[in-house]
C-alpha cells in the first residue's frame, strides 16, 4: 500500500497566492518610500519599524515565494506549498506593526493586500490537501 499522493495544486492558485504577495510586498515598500519623504510621517516609530524590519522581510519573503514560483513552474511543487503555509500566519508575523504607518488610506489599502496573501496561500495549502 502506498501513501496518498497529494493532489496537484492548480496553477492558478499557485500564481495567484505569488502575485498577491508581490502585489503586498510592492505596495508595502511604495508606502514605506512615501512616508519616509513626508515631514508628518518620517519621524514615526510605526515607519521606523517597516523600515528597518519588516520590509527587509517581507523582501526576502518575496523572492523566496517568487522562487518557489519558478520551481513549481518545473514541477517541483512541494516548495510554493510550503511557502503558502508560511503565509497563512503573515497577519500574525506582522501583529504589532501599525499598517496606518503611512496614512489611514494606505493602511486600508495594506490590509486588503495582506488579507489578499493570507486567502490565496489558504487556497493553495486546500489544494494540496494541507489542513
Amino acid at each position: 500500500m502506498t501513501p496518498a499522493t497529494p493532489p496537484p495544486v492548480p496553477q492558478m492558485l499557485a500564481e495567484r497566492f505569488t502575485k498577491a504577495y508581490s502585489a503586498f510586498v510592492d505596495a508595502v515598500r511604495a508606502a514605506v518610500n512615501e512616508a519616509a519623504q513626508n515631514p508628518a510621517l518620517s519621524g514615526n516609530r510605526a515607519l521606523l519599524l517597516w523600515q528597518t524590519q519588516a520590509l527587509p522581510m517581507l523582501e526576502k519573503e518575496k523572492a523566496s515565494v517568487e522562487n518557489k514560483m519558478a520551481l513549481y513552474l518545473i514541477g517541483e511543487e512541494r516548495s510554493i506549498v510550503e511557502a503558502a503555509s508560511d503565509a497563512r500566519h503573515l497577519a500574525k508575523r506582522l501583529d504589532g506593526l501599525d499598517l496606518n504607518f503611512a496614512g489611514e488610506e494606505k493602511g486600508q489599502k495594506l490590509d486588503q493586500l495582506e488579507t489578499n496573501v493570507v486567502v490565496a496561500a489558504y487556497q493553495v495549502c486546500a489544494a494540496a490537501g494541507v489542513p
